[in-house]
């Protein structure tokens, strides 16, 4: 069967070039397909005498739809067989190899593709759970290949978009500003805690926080959202760690004891500047350099 399914339009493209007693290579460049897809849909479907557009796509409709049991659940002894290979630490091209050449007193025709995606499928399809430890790259789950061509996707980590140390401005490398920061994050097992390191370039002064990441980031833009959430968390005694414009020099926005981060990045309106008094009324998230 091809990747891609023949359409209805394409099965129709076919019976117009058997009309026109024309040959399945030839049919195949309409379409764009390979001559085999072409022959092997013409002989299962009643061949070059016999073929119809409409049953032939009733007939792949039907086929599609139905139960499909994998083959290793289906050949108790084959699974068997694989299950023993694959404890015995052999890979599955191995098996595959070795069941095709009867070395060990059992023939079968199984790929090693249809063995990843029975071990992968952890219980599933015919091979008990567990088998994928001792493989070469040991995943529980199969990496899905990309198509032929196509980009792969942009991965964006837990801590979003940031930039590394190589892309600091100039005036970073000076260290002539105090403020001017590097870090790393350590995440520990099942994303459970953290290790916090903070390094001032000029000073030379460094931070170590060990903490737990929050189970939860709340965002609000205003005083409403933000008594709402307080309340929540006081209801159901979940720790809040409140965080203004996120340069965080001495370690008071880190969730030490995990729950709620109350990130106020958002709410960062002047509201009232009085010179004469040297008073400022602004959300938390103003810098002073405003």
């Amino acid at each position: 069967m091809p990747a891609q399914p023949l359409a209805a339009h394409e099965r129709e493209e076919i019976r117009v070039g058997i009309e026109r007693d024309e040959s399945h290579t030839a049919i195949a460049v309409r379409p764009g397909r390979h001559r085999c897809t072409i022959s092997a849909e013409v002989n299962r479907n009643g061949g070059r005498a016999g073929y119809s557009a409409a049953r032939a796509d009733q007939r792949a409709l039907r086929e599609r739809a139905r139960a499909k049991i994998p083959l290793l659940a289906a050949d108790l002894a084959l699974s068997a067989h694989v299950t023993a290979r694959r404890r015995a630490k052999d890979s599955p091209m191995t098996i595959s190899i070795e069941l095709a050449a009867g070395t060990h007193g059992i023939v079968g025709s199984v790929s090693h593709h249809c063995i990843y995606q029975s071990i992968h499928a952890h219980g599933t399809r015919g091979l008990p759970k567990g088998l994928h430890t001792g493989l070469h790259r040991g995943r529980r789950c199969r990496k899905h290949r990309l198509p032929k061509g196509s980009e792969p996707p942009v991965k964006i980590g837990p801590l979003g978009e940031f930039n590394l140390v190589a892309a600091r401005p100039p005036v970073a490398a000076d260290r002539s500003e105090v403020g001017h920061l590097e870090g790393e994050l350590i995440v520990g097992a099942f994303n459970r805690s953290a290790i916090v390191t903070v390094f001032n370039r000029t000073s030379r002064h460094s931070h170590l926080w060990l903490a737990d990441l929050p189970e939860a980031v709340a965002r609000p833009r205003n005083t409403e959202s933000v008594s709402q959430i307080l309340r929540f968390a006081h209801e159901h005694r979940i720790p809040v760690t409140a965080r203004g414009a996120g340069h965080g020099y001495v370690g008071g926005c880190v969730p030490v004891r995990g729950g709620i981060v109350l990130s106020l990045e958002r709410m960062k309106r002047i509201k009232e500047i009085s010179a004469d008094d040297f008073v400022a009324v602004v959300q938390p998230a103003v810098l002073t350099k405003q």
